[in-house]
């Protein structure tokens, strides 16, 4: 019971409660919480009685470090659903869910580490594939030992924009990227055979439109 909850108290408790705000507990008999200070919570002490604690909730601006253990993490969005980020003991992850991670301002690696690529493997099917990464692992279409690529697309949300380059998934199969003016399409001075694993075509996969511009090649046969 609560003083000042109700318009009157009842029985012993109107001899127990003295102020507007204070709490009714038994403890061998009525007793007395006083009314604790702004922003407490109330909570159960070490004796198993009701007290009054400043809350550990977070207030803005923070004044000191937060500090989150190993593999909590920290979540974004309704229900945090959309993102997360975490530590697992070893590195830090930035785990995207919806849509797309986006820094808006310079991005610099001061300990001088370098970007790796994301690899991810296509079979072309009708002369096409879709880029899912920047480095494309292409195989022709049924296992045949000749294909044409006419055209990669890297129009989706994620890859729009991005430098790309497209490796044979195999000796014994050669992927000839073709030169053509058909949208989609590579733009480039002549068709380029990949017809080891480690041949080499690059592309800027202009942002907005539907043809690849060639960066560079390298024949490594």
């Amino acid at each position: 019971m609560i003083a000042g909850a109700f318009s009157s108290t009842s029985g012993k408790a109107d001899t127990v409660l003295t102020t507007n705000g204070d709490v009714l507990y038994y403890n061998s008999g009525r007793q007395r919480l006083a009314v604790g200070d702004e922003g407490q919570v109330l909570t159960v002490s070490g004796s198993d009685l009701p007290a009054w604690e400043t809350s550990s909730g977070l207030s803005s601006p923070l004044t000191a470090n937060l500090v989150i253990n190993d593999s909590i993490e920290t979540q974004y969005g309704t229900g945090g659903s959309d993102s997360a980020i975490y530590h697992d003991g070893s590195n830090l992850y930035l785990k995207i869910t919806t849509g797309n991670s986006i820094c808006n301002g310079n991005f610099t690696m001061s300990s001088a580490k370098c970007l790796t690529t994301n690899t991810a493997t296509a079979t072309i099917s009708s002369g096409t594939i879709t880029g899912t990464a920047n480095q494309m692992i292409v195989d022709s279409e049924g296992g045949a030992s000749t294909d044409d690529l006419d055209a990669a697309s890297f129009e989706a949300a994620g890859t729009t924009g991005a430098t790309f380059v497209l490796m044979t998934a195999d000796n014994s199969r050669d992927v000839t990227i073709k030169d053509q003016d058909t949208s989609p399409f590579f733009l480039m001075p002549s068709d380029f055979t990949l017809d080891t694993t480690q041949d080499t075509c690059t592309f800027l996969a202009v942002n907005g439109q539907t043809h690849n511009s060639e960066l560079s090649r390298s024949n490594n046969s």
